[in-house]
C-alpha cells in the first residue's frame, strides 16, 4: 500500500487477516498477492454511493463485482462490473473458501442485490462478514498519529 502512495486511515485485525481504509484508494496489483503468499481483496468506495470489489489469490479464484448495482449503473459504471448476482456469489464463495473462511452464500448474494442505504460503506462490512471475516473495532490511524 506504500507503494500504491495511500494514506492509511482506519486498520482493523480478524486473526491473521488485517483490513486497511486508506485515500486515495490506491490500486495495489498482484506484488501484494506475490508478497503475502495471501488473498487479496480491494474495494474502492465512490462518494459513499457505491462501491467496486476485486479480488484474487495465489492459486487462482478471482472475482469482481460492485456494491450498489443500482446507483453504480446511475453513475454509467460499466455492466461488465456488475455482473449476474448468482455467478458473482459463487465466485465469491470459491474464493473465499480457497482463503480458509466460512462464507455464507445466501448472504453474499443478499449484499450483491443490495442497494446502500445511507452509504456504501456499510455494504463493504456486510459483504466482509458474509464472506467469513470478523474485524474487530478498529484503530483510527490519524488520531494514533497525534494529527
Amino acid at each position: 500500500m506504500q507503494a500504491a502512495d495511500c494514506l492509511p486511515l482506519w486498520w482493523a485485525r480478524d486473526g491473521a487477516w488485517q483490513i486497511l481504509k486508506a485515500s486515495p484508494g490506491g490500486d495495489p496489483d498482484g506484488s501484494i498477492i506475490a508478497e503475502t503468499g495471501a488473498p487479496v481483496l480491494v474495494v474502492h468506495v465512490l462518494d459513499s454511493d457505491f462501491a467496486t470489489v476485486q479480488a484474487a489469490s495465489p492459486s487462482g479464484p478471482t472475482w469482481q463485482s460492485v456494491l450498489s448495482s443500482k446507483m453504480a449503473r446511475d453513475y454509467g459504471f460499466p455492466e461488465q462490473w456488475i455482473g449476474d448476482p448468482d455467478s458473482v456469489t459463487s465466485q465469491a464463495v470459491a474464493w473465499a473458501e480457497e482463503a480458509g473462511l466460512q462464507p455464507d452464500p445466501a448472504a453474499v448474494r443478499a449484499v450483491l442485490v443490495a442497494e446502500c442505504d445511507p452509504f456504501a460503506e456499510d455494504l463493504v462490512f456486510a459483504l466482509t462478514n458474509a464472506l467469513g471475516f470478523w474485524f474487530d473495532t478498529g484503530a483510527d490511524l490519524l488520531s494514533l498519529d497525534g494529527e
